[in-house]
């Protein structure tokens, strides 16, 4: 059965924009860049902006790798980087500041500077951050002080850790030429605490969720601006009812559908569109009129606890992102982006209760190690989109269909679905994925009534609307003279040719036929080189081919050349946009590729063969960084490019002296200079598994039936003169009797089971495509 729906757009309220509670908080630096806010959304440079913030914890990452990383996140379509400073990472011990190594704030700083990443740091002195004490350090516990108040001896440890971190940061403010844009002070400050470690005794123990609300962040706020720490703007995490300063403060919330604090979790809301500004996820102490709907911390995966071991589909990741832009969010924040492993401390381990001990690779899009996950190719697709078309959607205004906001969350029969609009002109945003819920593939018309006439997706009969899938069509846009009356297929990017040339990027979803309905009026011309054309009243119906092809050419009523490209859903999830080589470049790559240093960068796990479709071509000719050979030629738009990399069998020795045991010895030959890492994958059955190498513990994986992976490169030194050990604990089905009397003695009856099943060594390959030099 069809879902047809329909909406009257005409009398739809308008947003008023106005400068808001956050108006006066921007600023520019010396080369001209600025950013801004109204009520409503972010600028940059001054046009609206929809930025994508992603959580990178530095010191949770080993520091001669993050620029890699931070390439990764900017070819990822992450506008801004967002970091945690751990006090107790960095005085451990009273007195004894330590921002060495992966610890070296101004180091990671800098870094952002050079590759001009704005930054947003999270400086406590309460983070949270699944950390001992929540960051806290051991002994200011042990001081007859209240933390989290406006105790003068606390706040005079505040001062002291405010000063220190100034010192690091001397210099890097936005305005000054730095990377610096806002600092969060505190977190989730009077909403909760975190798991009291230094108590000992017993699980349950929390630290205070804080004392003193608004006041307390003001005297914060005064002792890091005397310190020097004084960025255009702060933020706050404000869910939960949190403290909300009013002024100079950007309220931020949060989305999480899969957690490890909620065990056996029903079905979440968190995929059900709302009027995020009429209607909060949740109650929150700020007026939403007087800021953009922006979130720090949507779920970019979720770590996987002892109680609780959720894993967390890509798909879930992708829907939440839509939903939320859909329902008014005007900044998409993700925790984390980035995963990592928690430091040692000086005096044992930094984890939260339950969790690991060292592993944080929180199933994010990039993850322990530098793992590229699905979510990132998801996230990117949608990223490009906001980079491309984020200023037209930023100031258009959520319109729920009667009857969205009082759906069950087990609802699986009726379409979920709103509109962003603006003066006619929006894009309608369905959803199909629900945590826990099966939701089918369903049939679908979507009839809107706007001011600037009616629209329907399809222009007729229907549209199916896979399962798990998630869409943005877009209806009224002027797409640089055309006129673009409705479309099913969803817009990716665009990029000009050297000729003038507009080419838009879209691409269809697997199972939703693509359609472009554009308006006669607005055309000097067509050429439909791929795919079927057809007249409907004042429209163009056009059924385009998909792939990388030739596209539809338009010319527009005043002769400029605009061209649609419609990728496969499999194209776009390989779709990267680079300033490269004097000129834009939009790239689809077989493989993770990133841009440094006038090179297209390629890692390749597994696979010897890299493949990229460049668009434009480049202006001169491509070699490989290594002297391989690089095979090219012309297909429809794009100009494609293919390396044979050499392949690597790395030799490795495994002994198993029990079920739940593994030695690894490795052997002593150099890695070739076209193998970036190596990374074990191991799959068992067990309950927890941990990894050492020189008797130290490397990391650890809490089982929650996926592979798990170790990236090797950090430890490549060490690994042909060590041993590296895989032990699993035991996963026990059965019942345990318990006796206590002087000891407490365990009887267990049943089954132990610790196996396993795949461990296996995988090269990453890494090969560079750069212009071939000039002849002298």
């Amino acid at each position: 059965m069809t879902d047809i729906t329909k909406l009257n757009l005409t009398d739809s309220a308008q947003v008023e924009i106005r400068p808001g509670k956050m108006g006066g908080k921007g600023g520019s630096n010396p080369k001209g860049g600025s950013f801004g806010f109204t009520n409503y959304y972010m600028t940059r440079n001054g046009r609206p902006f929809i930025p994508v913030v992603g959580e990178f914890h530095f010191s949770r990452f080993s520091s001669l790798q993050w620029e890699e990383e931070l390439l990764k996140m900017k070819a990822g379509g992450v506008h801004i980087v967002a970091t945690y400073v751990f006090w107790n990472f960095h005085e451990e011990e009273e007195g004894v500041f330590d921002w060495s190594g992966s610890r070296n704030l101004r180091h990671f700083i800098d870094l952002c500077a050079k590759l001009e990443y704005p930054l947003i740091m999270r400086i406590g002195p309460f983070c949270h951050g699944e950390v001992r004490n929540g960051g806290i350090p051991d002994w200011v516990l042990a001081k007859p002080i209240e933390i989290r108040s406006n105790d003068p001896e606390y706040l005079k440890l505040a001062r002291k850790l405010y000063r220190e971190i100034a010192v690091q940061m001397k210099g890097s403010l936005y305005q000054e030429g730095g990377p610096v844009i806002a600092v969060q002070l505190e977190n989730e400050f009077m909403h909760c605490g975190a798991p009291n470690e230094a108590w000992g005794y017993k699980t349950g123990k929390f630290l205070s969720s804080g004392t003193g609300g608004n006041e307390h962040l003001a005297e914060l706020r005064q002792i890091a601006e005397a310190a020097g720490i004084k960025p255009m703007f702060f933020t706050a995490t404000a869910w939960g009812g949190a403290a909300v300063p009013e002024e100079g403060f950007l309220p931020m919330l949060a989305g999480y559908a899969y957690t490890s604090w909620i065990p056996n979790q029903p079905p979440s809301r968190e995929f059900m569109f709302r009027d995020l500004r009429v209607v909060p996820a949740e109650p929150v102490n700020f007026d939403t009129n007087e800021y953009p709907v922006a979130y720090c911390e949507m779920a970019g995966g979720m770590q996987v606890s002892y109680n609780a071991r959720p894993s967390v589909p890509a798909a879930s990741i992708e829907a939440m992102t839509l939903v939320k832009l859909a329902s008014g969010s005007n900044l998409v924040g993700y925790y984390m982006y980035h995963g990592g492993s928690n430091p040692v401390g000086k005096k044992g381990y930094m984890n939260e209760q339950f969790l690991p001990k060292i592993t944080y690779d929180y199933q994010s899009p990039l993850g322990e190690f530098g793992r590229v996950g699905e979510s990132y190719d998801r996230i990117r697709s949608l990223s490009l989109f906001l980079e491309s078309f984020g200023s037209i959607l930023a100031p258009m205004t959520t319109v729920l269909p009667e009857g969205q906001s009082d759906l069950e969350v087990t609802d699986a029969s009726t379409l979920r679905w709103c509109v962003r609009q603006k003066d006619g002109s929006g894009f309608a945003f369905l959803n199909n994925f629900q945590d826990q819920v099966d939701l089918p593939q369903r049939p679908f018309r979507i009839e809107l009534e706007t001011a600037r006439g009616p629209v329907s997706f399809p222009q007729e009969g229907e549209a199916l609307l896979p399962g798990n899938t998630g869409v943005v069509l877009p209806f009224n846009l002027d797409l640089f003279g055309i006129s673009l009356v409705s479309s099913t297929a969803q817009l990716l990017t665009e990029v000009q040719a050297s000729d003038g040339e507009r080419i838009i990027f879209f691409y269809a979803h697997d199972g939703l036929v693509p359609e472009y309905v554009v308006a006669k009026a607005s055309l000097s011309g067509i050429d439909v080189h791929d795919g079927q054309v057809s007249k409907a009243g004042d429209s163009y119906v056009i059924r385009p081919a998909i792939g990388r092809n030739n596209g539809v050419s338009f010319r527009t009523t005043d002769g400029k050349p605009v061209r649609f490209m419609t990728l496969s859903r499999q194209d776009a999830l390989q779709t990267y946009r680079f300033d490269l080589w004097d000129q834009p470049t939009v790239a689809i790559s077989s493989c993770p590729v990133v841009a440094h240093r006038n090179q297209l960068v390629f890692t390749s796990p597994s696979s010897t063969a890299c493949k990229v479709s460049l668009f434009p071509a480049p202006k001169t000719e491509l070699i490989a960084n290594n002297g391989m050979a690089v095979k090219s030629e012309t297909k429809g738009l794009f100009h494609a490019y293919s390396i044979e990399i050499p392949a690597y069998t790395p030799e490795i020795e495994v002994t198993k002296p029990s079920e739940h045991t593994a030695l690894l010895q490795f052997a002593g030959n150099d890695w070739p200079s076209h193998v970036e890492d190596l990374w074990l994958e191991i799959d068992y059955d067990g309950d927890v598994a941990q990894a050492f190498l020189n008797g130290k513990l490397l990391t650890d994986h809490i089982h929650f039936g996926k592979t798990w992976s170790i990236g090797l490169k950090d430890f490549y030194n060490q690994l042909e003169q060590s041993t590296l050990h895989l032990t699993i604990t035991p996963l026990r089905k059965g019942t345990v009797h318990t006796f206590i009397n002087q000891a407490q003695v365990e009887r267990f009856e049943g089954v132990e089971i610790a196996v396993f099943h795949r461990i296996e060594i995988i090269p990453h390959y890494r090969v560079a495509l750069l212009p071939l030099p000039a002849a002298k």
